[in-house]
């Protein structure tokens, strides 16, 4: 049996009776050409399209990727899970030139942009190294790193379909000068995921970040809820969303990740301060992957919410929309939130553009009446806002 022959055998074995994940579209993506077919004029795609004004579409979350042999700025732990690692490279249609891996990975996400109508971008997220208390970085509770450097880089190569957002670990002693630096380098947001970076939002070593993001008005992308792909520090405790309430209260302006959708009672918690009129203007939530297999339920949940549309953003996640297991699109349709009759096409897409599958997958969604309206999708406006 071969490499990956032996790695489908055993990433099977690990699925087999997960209800979580699905096999309906196998294991691995096809990775066909995203030009073939001309499925970006399909009229599902076109009309995913109407009523929205194409150069004020961002995905806000966009992941990079790679195995770090490019030594360019991505890092990748010795240690990483192996299927894991299958799958997401597979997702991203990486290609199996090893040494080119980085570079196969950003050459795959053009040409799937080059599916989408002129102005349509994606935001590339940096990812930083875990720290601890005293700002010690820690190698060893880091699953991988994305440098500020290689995003901002990659960014400006095509500047027409990519911007950017920063990772600065708030227990780094630089961490106020590091955040002045990624946003005079065109940063338009910073990411932090703490249940992985280890990062408790109740810590005085965040106080400094906490204070230079108000000062540069750059908003936080930030994951509450169980983390399950990207494990790193492993601190479950720092993701119950209620700990969003320290930055609130000094003032950031946050985007919550998947609305902390995963993990029991996470999206009430999420809900209770979206349900804040003291938040109204700071806190929004992305849609990135709510239509998961994992996530159940989520979709209608997050629908239930109209006075939600103008403080939600969508969100790929990408490379996942592209890790065949992760999605049912049956579940989605037996749920009442797909039109069954969407899911042959969609299936297809996935397949050639699974950047542009997720978008219009979510173009698709409905529950009793509601959809996600034109500004879940123009996020531009976010990220461009003149500062109060």
């Amino acid at each position: 049996m071969n490499r990956r022959g032996f790695l489908a055998a055993m990433g099977a074995s690990t699925l087999a009776g997960c209800s979580q994940f699905s096999l309906e579209q196998g294991l691995f993506n096809d990775c066909r050409d995203p030009h073939g077919g001309n499925l970006s004029q399909h009229p599902i795609v076109l009309e995913a399209w109407k009523g929205l004004q194409a150069d004020q579409v961002w995905d806000v979350h966009v992941h990079l990727f790679g195995n770090g042999l490019g030594n360019d700025g991505v890092w990748l732990n010795p240690g990483f899970d192996r299927i894991r690692h299958t799958f997401f490279m597979n997702a991203a249609c990486a290609g199996d030139d090893e040494a080119h891996v980085d570079q196969g990975i950003v050459a795959r996400l053009l040409k799937q942009l080059d599916e989408f109508p002129a102005g349509a971008k994606a935001m590339l997220l940096a990812f930083d190294f875990t720290y601890d208390e005293s700002g010690k970085k820690r190698e060893d509770q880091t699953t991988f790193a994305i440098s500020n450097e290689y995003a901002q880089r990659v960014a400006k190569s095509a500047p027409d379909r990519f911007e950017w957002t920063a990772s600065v670990h708030p227990y780094r002693a630089d961490a106020a000068e590091a955040l002045a630096a990624a946003k005079a380098g065109g940063a338009r947001c910073v990411k932090w995921l703490p249940p992985t970076m280890g990062i408790d939002l109740r810590s005085p070593r965040c106080n400094a970040a906490y204070d230079a993001l108000m000062k540069l008005d750059l908003p936080l992308l930030i994951h509450m809820g169980e983390e399950k792909a990207v494990p790193g520090a492993k601190r479950d405790d720092l993701a119950n969303p209620l700990l969003l309430r320290t930055p609130l209260e000094r003032g950031v302006r946050m985007i919550v990740a998947h609305c902390a959708s995963l993990g029991e009672g996470n999206l009430d918690l999420f809900a209770s301060l979206m349900a804040n009129p003291r938040y109204e203007k700071q806190l929004s939530g992305d849609i990135s992957a709510i239509t998961q297999a994992n996530r159940g339920g989520v979709v209608p949940k997050i629908l239930s919410h109209p006075e939600w549309q103008r403080r939600l953003l969508n969100g790929s996640d990408y490379p996942l929309p592209g890790v065949m297991p992760l999605f049912s699109l049956k579940a989605l349709a037996n749920e009442g939130v797909l039109d069954p009759s969407r899911v042959g096409f969609l299936s297809e897409l996935r397949h050639a553009n699974a950047l542009l599958f997720d978008f219009v997958l979510k173009r698709n969604l409905s529950w009793k009446g509601q959809r996600f309206g034109a500004p879940v999708f123009e996020t531009r406006r976010y990220f461009e806002r003149t500062a109060a």
